[in-house]
């Protein structure tokens, strides 16, 4: 992309131009006589923050208003070899037979600079040039020539600086980013910049941009995508990696692209025995599916870090997906949260990390650099109190179940119960209150549950109903971290007016992650009977005071 101040009556592009003044015969200058005066031209960067260029000379030669060159000139002998060496090997001969036939034409500067403008104007806006790898003809040749020159010290050789007005002798230039300047991970080789020094352009924006990536979690209550989420112990979470390239990916000979994804300690990816990580996740380029088949898609997972590894997505296996700068990667996997999960904050954080090429200019994969991007999955602890409904002390042996609502949302947990270590099961676990009248279970996702009591204390009734808990939480999306925590109680004894305990929730507390939940149970007490309790209460009763009178009556006639 150019930013260009024109001069008055400008008619041409850059490349365009030059070439076209060529083919109308200029004039040719000898070595020994120098025209060009100076000019200067501003790089202004988008992402590289102080970037600095090598600059290379190929031609000197007086650039007028209109980019058109004449008067030109090899800048030097070696520049000269270098530039006829990549010519020659790219269909210089067969243009000159019919172009400029005749002896003495190889080395003349005016034809190499007329068939390197014609070229490189060709390839300018070739969309074909970010699909087809590693192409010799005009789609690829403005950055086949500048790896070429900078990968062979050409020279001469100067450094021009962002934002700086960069002076030098009018002609034909190059400009490719310096590999100082893609040392940090927000920044990123520039495409070539071919310029005509002197002519209608006095600012030009670098050519370059930087691949992104986001890491996403999705929430099973809502099926949404994003950077948080709550799960349960043993929970399977979906994680997503969306990457995309950078929007000068055709300038690139080769592209090396990779994920590398970590898993905190309470998290991790179940591989069955028999089973590899390649069958276990899930890759897309677009809407295609991309097997990881070890060639041009490797996964491998240890140490709780799985590493996703794209091969030159610039080589011809992957022409069939017809990969561009708008092409997005997709891979997809799941993890559960372990016994190692952490409660509340700060979270069971999943980051990822981008490695990409940043340099179209440099040969192989240049340098890489990384973009990280992090989700959390959060998980709760409910701590129940069992108490005296009247007296508020502590209730040991108490014995309950719970169990997720058969109405929540999350379909595939809907009527389990939670387990000791707050995963799930179709089976009913017995949580105990110990002798301070309470148990915790940790690792419960937001939700409805239903408290059951199994088993009052001794001496005490069963509560008048289930107890019913819902809990939710808000998440923030840009800290990533618990805002709010949330409970709500239904059911249990109905409160007497004369208690002092309720069932209720006595506190939460979103960065710890803890909801603490009250339960009371009312006393039963006996009362004691005296005297002749139950008289006349029943027939049989009745006949037994009548025997005892009647033994009483006659052992009293017996006495003297």
């Amino acid at each position: 992309m150019i930013r260009t101040h024109r001069k008055p009556h400008h008619h041409a592009a850059i490349t365009a131009g030059l070439g076209l003044a060529l083919a109308l015969g200029t004039s040719f200058a000898s070595p020994s006589v120098v025209f060009a005066e100076n000019a200067s031209v501003t790089i202004t960067q988008q992402h590289n923050e102080g970037a600095t260029y090598d600059a290379f000379m190929l031609f000197s030669a007086d650039i007028d208003e209109h980019d058109a060159a004449t008067h030109i000139t090899w800048a030097s002998d070696v520049m000269k070899k270098l530039v006829l060496d990549y010519l020659d090997a790219h269909g210089y001969g067969a243009w000159l037979s019919t172009r400029h036939p005749g002896a003495g034409q190889h080395d003349r500067a005016q034809n190499a600079c007329e068939y390197v403008s014609q070229m490189i104007a060709g390839s300018a806006e070739d969309k074909a040039a970010a699909t087809t790898p590693r192409t010799t003809d005009g789609r690829s040749f403005a950055s086949d020539l500048a790896r070429h020159l900078a990968n062979n010290n050409a020279s001469p050789r100067q450094i021009a600086t962002s934002g700086t007005p960069f002076t030098e002798k009018e002609g034909y230039w190059l400009f490719v980013t310096t590999d100082t300047t893609t040392s940090d991970d927000s920044e990123a080789g520039s495409a070539p910049i071919w310029l005509p020094l002197g002519g209608s352009v006095t600012s030009i924006l670098e050519k370059t941009s930087i691949p992104t990536v986001e890491k996403q979690v999705r929430e099973d209550s809502s099926g949404a995508w994003s950077s948080v989420a709550d799960a349960h112990t043993g929970q399977e979470i979906a994680y997503r990696l969306v990457g995309s390239l950078p929007q000068n990916f055709g300038a690139f000979q080769h592209y090396h692209y990779r994920f590398t994804d970590t898993l905190s300690q309470g998290l991790e990816i179940p591989v069955p025995e028999g089973k590899e990580i390649a069958e276990l996740i899930s890759i897309k380029i677009g809407n295609k599916e991309v097997p990881v088949d070890g060639t041009k898609v490797s996964a491998a997972y240890e140490g709780n870090v799985l590493i996703v590894d794209f091969a030159d997505l610039k080589s011809e296996s992957w022409a069939e997906y017809g990969i561009d700068s708008n092409a997005t990667i997709t891979v997809e996997y799941s993890a559960h949260l372990t016994s190692q999960r952490t409660i509340g904050a700060p979270g069971n954080a999943n980051g990822v990390q981008l490695t990409y090429t940043d340099d179209p200019v440099s040969d192989g994969d240049g340098h890489t650099a990384n973009i990280p991007d992090m989700t959390k999955a959060y998980a709760y602890a409910l701590t129940l109190s069992k108490i005296d409904e009247q007296t508020g002390e502590p209730l040991e042996n108490a014995r309950f179940s719970m169990q997720v609502s058969q109405e929540s949302s999350d379909e595939a947990s809907r009527g389990k119960y939670v387990q000791q270590d707050g995963s799930l099961s179709a089976q009913a676990y017995e949580f105990v209150t110990g002798s301070d009248g309470t148990f915790t279970v940790e690792g419960i996702d937001e939700g409805t549950y239903i408290v059951h009591e199994t088993q009052a204390p001794e001496g005490y009734e069963e509560i008048d109903e289930d107890v019913t808990v819902v809990v939710s939480s808000t998440l923030d999306p840009n800290t990533k971290l618990p805002t709010t925590l949330t409970a709500t109680v239904s059911g249990g004894d109905k409160k007497d007016v004369n208690a002092v305990g309720a069932t209720e929730i006595t506190s939460t507390d979103a960065t710890a992650g803890s909801i603490a939940l009250t339960v009371t149970n009312d006393r039963m007490i006996r009362m004691p009977l005296t005297g002749l309790s139950g008289i006349g209460s029943t027939p049989m009763a009745g006949a037994a005071l009548a025997i005892c009178a009647g033994l009483s009556i006659a052992l009293r006639r017996r006495l003297p």
